[in-house]
């Protein structure tokens, strides 16, 4: 059992005493999530504010004191929020619910050069029981992009809120009810806007493969495989080809645009597209999940069909 696999299962959802402060949402995804669960009844922090990665955040003392009286913190885990690892660890009486860990997840494992197999509550492989997370710490922590992932992501969350506030169950369930309908209905329009695509797309940084997995896109390759590293020249020497190869109509990247990519654009036939699976620009937190999903379909489906 990897180091990563005993610290998640350290932390039940539940094994927390109620603190008096607000309930702290660490990424817009999944704030939009629970301030859809919490309507009417509570109004949930946003904690990640500022336009920066979750992987590289760095904490105002204002946020730590945010943190210190919260009563609810909701994180992924730390597969994509290294930085409040310690803060979590220390916690002695908010309720913390590491999404990672809801029942009924797709996982999937990082990708290199080779895809990885699917892990998850289906015929690829069961993980009811957390302790059974494939290589934990080699997981793509970018669940939030699977409408089946937030589902059951927003049935874990409904739980823990009714546990910390059974008064409001009636009106907790009442919102996950519609919060689901409106996922659902969600994935039915994603998969009419994919019918007549070309799907086959390269990422610079491989984000996107639990959006890529419910549409049925063909991920041909990544140009840099994580955050911290480039590709070498060789490797652009293959994907140059993979594009020519493979007819790639679309190169995707997350902001700001790396420069290999007007590079690539400039000497194939590959389109490029600009993609932000953490919804760092969308105003509203609120709807931050159902913009996601819906800008990035659009925006890929154009990428995807433009000559």
């Amino acid at each position: 059992m990897s180091v990563l696999t005993m610290f998640l299962l350290s932390f039940s959802t539940s094994g927390f005493a109620a603190g008096s402060g607000a309930i702290v949402v660490t990424i817009k995804p999944l704030y939009s999530l629970v301030a859809q669960l919490t309507d009417g009844i509570e109004e949930p922090v946003l904690l990640m504010k500022t336009i920066q990665s979750p992987h590289h955040y760095n904490m105002r003392p204002s946020e730590r004191r945010l943190l210190s009286d919260a009563k609810m913190i909701i994180w992924l885990g730390p597969n994509l929020e290294s930085y409040l690892t310690k803060i979590i660890r220390q916690q002695d009486q908010a309720t913390v619910v590491t999404t990672i860990q809801a029942e009924g997840l797709i996982l999937l494992e990082k990708r290199g050069r080779h895809k990885h197999d699917l892990h998850g509550d289906d015929d690829h492989g069961n993980n009811k029981d957390r302790g059974g997370l494939p290589d934990t710490d080699k997981l793509d922590p970018h669940i939030w992009l699977s409408t089946i992932n937030a589902v059951a992501i927003s049935r874990q969350i409904a739980e823990q809120l009714i546990a910390l506030d059974p008064g409001n169950k009636s009106r907790y369930q009442a919102n996950l009810d519609k919060l689901v309908q409106r996922i659902e209905d969600v994935a039915a329009s994603l998969a009419t806007i994919f019918e007549d695509a070309d799907k086959s797309y390269i990422a610079y940084h491989d984000a996107f493969q639990y959006f890529e997995y419910e549409n049925g896109l063909n991920h041909v390759g990544s140009i840099s495989f994580d955050e911290e590293t480039s590709s070498s020249l060789k490797h652009l020497r293959e994907i140059s080809n993979s594009i020519e190869q493979n007819d790639v109509r679309c190169l995707v990247y997350q902001p700001p645009e790396p420069a290999i990519i007007n590079t690539l654009v400039k000497h194939t036939s590959a389109n490029a597209v600009a993609l932000d699976p953490l919804g760092l620009e969308v105003q509203n937190p609120a709807e931050a999940w159902f913009e996601i999903m819906q800008t990035m379909a659009a925006d890929l489906h154009q990428c995807l069909v433009s000559k």
